[in-house]
């Protein structure tokens, strides 16, 4: 696995936990805060890059009402099993 790949793995681990902690809406702001708190500091503008690679993916989705991104429907039943 590439550094790149790995590292948007733990974007979207990241994305989980907020999701499950809070209302499900994740702003890039907090992905940044959790990963600068697990001293592994990403740039925002990286963070953003990622976001929009796992939306490619059909991973997470935006909200367009709120403009965070939510963890896509078949990503959380996924994560039920």
């Amino acid at each position: 696995m590439s550094i790149d790949s790995r590292r948007v793995e733990k974007v979207f681990s990241v994305i989980e936990v907020i999701a499950k902690e809070g209302d499900g809406l994740v702003r890039v702001g907090a992905i940044a805060d959790a990963l600068r708190a697990e001293n592994a500091p990403v740039a925002v503008w990286q963070i953003r890059a990622d976001c929009t690679a796992l939306a490619e993916l059909g991973r997470i989705q935006l909200d367009p009402g709120s403009g965070a991104w939510v963890v896509a429907a078949n990503e959380q039943s996924k994560g039920a099993a």
